[in-house]
């Protein structure tokens, strides 16, 4: 039998996991028209994930024992490596190359080779305009290393508006560009059981009648979550029935234990890394409110996994996800970086008036409702093969699984009963 499916390959530096989830909605939902073939250029990287890649992604790890964090120390291997990559590609006979980022010679090497053979090939790219902030001689080495990428490729898959304006910024304005933004599983994080929330909230010691304001990532200096710190510490006595959640592992968490006066260390909650999914989805659904305070962030899943999980938010101004999830007055705010009176001004407002906090949460499903049908990743892929000629224009996307329109009955943690619709 002839298989008619178009072949395409997505060229990623690491499974993360939601590169995975994202995978495996695509070999899903497109497995009747497309084969997919998922190229993974190191086995691990920062953050010390242990799972099985799933077969039906069709997984091929060309840095078997290598972590990512050795890319910019060998290029010249990053260059080889592209060879064996390469080869996969007219072996296979992929239709339609997405590359990950453009950032080592090997990857360069790739977008050429495409180029130079016909292979519709789009760059993916987390960037984010407010990010790019290069001056001098790197300035105009960046331009024109960019500005050749740009040229070079059939399109761009950014995150979404910021990452779109990156590209528009090298001279990529007149070519396609569709959003392929990180996602989490939102399914695990909608259908997170009161069952598993409660042992969720007795594993960590956050008790139920309290409200929690929740940070989740790396405990690293790019992060800010010292101005979280000190925000709250700005509110603590005015808020005596709040919490903070620190969910995330890094170098920083001594130092950032220290910096708690010792009356408020009882209010901190500290859960370390977590690789279990359902268990991180769990966390998620025992917080009311949710801070990002990074000082840069090229988009930010946390930010989508907040909003499935109906909390309210609040970001610094340079998140890329923010631009998307989180908008002033309705389901949060954004504050400059760095800004300890801005935010605690935001979460006094927002801690002291339960309608607003209601109002809010319920919105930040609602906003994250209009973004899936938006900047849904799987119809940007659709859409990209669709301009290319190997698939047919897609209707539009009906997110799946549907966006609750409101936090699940019963769930009271809300001050003055259940949000409802």
């Amino acid at each position: 039998m002839t298989n008619n499916k178009k072949k395409l390959a997505i060229v990623s530096n690491v499974a993360a996991p939601y590169r995975v989830s994202l995978h495996q909605r695509i070999a899903r939902e497109l497995g009747d028209e497309v084969e997919l073939w998922s190229f993974v250029l190191f086995e691990h990287d920062w953050q010390p994930w242990d799972y099985e890649l799933p077969p039906e992604i069709r997984p091929i790890v060309f840095g078997k024992g290598e972590s990512a964090r050795e890319k910019q120390r060998h290029p010249l291997r990053q260059w080889t490596k592209m060879g064996h990559v390469i080869r996969e590609i007219k072996e296979k006979k992929i239709d339609m190359v997405i590359t990950t980022g453009a950032n080592d010679p090997g990857l360069l090497r790739l977008i050429t080779w495409c180029r130079r053979h016909g292979v519709p090939n789009f760059v993916f790219a987390d960037a984010n305009i407010l990010g790019d902030k290069t001056r001098g001689w790197r300035r105009l080495v960046k331009n024109c290393y960019l500005g050749y990428t740009v040229r070079s490729v059939t399109g761009f898959f950014p995150c979404g508006s910021l990452g779109q304006k990156f590209f528009e910024s090298y001279g990529g304005g007149g070519k396609s560009c569709f959003f392929m933004p990180h996602e989490p599983d939102y399914a695990k994080i909608f259908n997170v059981s009161p069952e598993l929330r409660d042992s969720t909230r007795e594993k960590f010691g956050l008790r139920a009648d309290r409200k929690v304001i929740l940070f989740s990532g790396r405990l690293a200096a790019v992060k800010r979550i010292d101005t979280l710190i000190d925000a709250f510490v700005e509110i603590a006595d005015e808020r005596p029935d709040w919490d903070v959640l620190i969910v995330g592992g890094g170098p920083l968490e001594a130092e950032l234990r220290d910096r708690i006066p010792e009356k408020l260390k009882n209010r901190f909650v500290w859960a370390g890394f977590i690789n279990d999914r359902d268990t991180l989805s769990a966390l998620y659904t025992c917080a009311e409110v949710f801070v990002l305070p990074s000082s840069y962030e090229p988009w930010g899943v946390v930010v989508c996994e907040a909003a499935a999980a109906g909390l309210a938010m609040f970001t610094s101004d340079v998140v890329g996800a923010g631009a998307e999830l989180c908008r002033d007055g309705v389901n949060g705010g954004t504050f400059p970086v760095g800004d300890v009176t801005r935010l605690a001004e935001l979460l006094r407002n927002v801690t002291g008036d339960p309608e607003q906090l209601a109002s809010m949460r319920l919105a930040s499903l609602q906003v994250l409702d209009d973004w899936r049908r938006r900047g849904d990743p799987v119809q940007g892929v659709r859409l990209a093969m669709a301009a290319v000629g190997l698939l047919d224009d897609p209707p539009p996307v009906e997110p799946d699984p549907p966006t609750p329109s409101a936090l699940r009955s019963g769930d009271s943690r809300v001050s003055g009963g259940p949000i409802s619709s």
